[in-house]
């Protein structure tokens, strides 16, 4: 089976300053990742030069094709950590996205419908973006990274912000509806007590460096993994 993914030798300097050392790893097609590590660890920075927001030295494979510009990036969903939304209102923002990827109007139409129901989010499309709140609006940057129906889809802290029933709509059917369709999953976060029942896979990071990448049986081999590798005892909740 080929990579989703593959990291050949990321380095990455911020005003001299390492950030990212040798970062180096391959996901499979059809994981679900677990992106995880301590704060600052350099987990967002490496999802940032992945999708070319930062200019950095090394390789990135996707699908086996190497990344040269942004059209190389056209396949995959990018769930950021922080939104920039402009003041317009929810739909025609994502209609103006979907434009962008070559998706048809009817492809957005039934994309837009389909998400909106699963993360009960009907209601927000004739709103303005910059008046939702925090979880509204990962809701839409959710829905943003999937309608244009990417293979890979990344996803930086996406239930940071939500309520537990949003959180609960988040894992039960929408990732679940992506591993469906054979979709490859990247999620970084801090709660592994939410990632546990699905991570087939996972990467840890620490002060930019790669500690260990592959395969995870359950959320026990999970937890004993961050906790042997951070040094540290910790809950199932790993907010710090």
């Amino acid at each position: 089976m080929s990579d989703a993914l593959k990291i050949s030798n990321l380095n990455l300097q911020i005003r001299r300053k390492n950030i990212l050392n040798d970062i180096n790893f391959s996901i499979p097609k059809g994981a679900v990742c677990a992106f995880i590590g301590p704060n600052g660890a350099g987990k967002t920075t490496t999802i940032k030069s992945i999708m070319g927001l930062y200019k950095h030295k090394g390789e990135i494979y996707i699908n086996d094709h190497l990344v040269v510009n942004q059209y190389d990036l056209l396949e995959v969903g990018y769930v950021p950590e922080k939104e920039n939304f402009p003041k317009i209102k929810v739909k025609h923002f994502l209609k103006y996205l979907t434009q962008l990827y070559g998706v048809s109007k009817k492809g957005f139409e039934k994309q837009m419908k389909f998400y909106s129901s699963l993360l009960q989010s009907e209601n927000l499309e004739n709103r303005k973006l910059n008046i939702l709140s925090s979880g509204q609006k990962k809701k839409i940057l959710i829905i943003q990274a999937l309608l244009h129906n990417p293979n890979l889809v990344i996803m930086d802290e996406p239930t940071e912000n939500m309520d537990p029933d949003a959180r609960q709509i988040f894992y039960n059917k929408v990732i679940k509806h992506l591993l469906k369709n054979n979709k490859t999953i990247i999620i970084s976060t801090h709660q592994l007590d939410e990632i546990k029942k699905l991570a087939t896979f996972a990467i840890f990071i620490k002060d930019g460096s790669v500690q260990y990448s592959g395969p995870v049986k359950s959320g026990s081999d999970l937890y004993k993994m961050y906790n042997k590798l951070n040094k540290t005892k910790t809950s199932p909740s790993l907010k710090d």
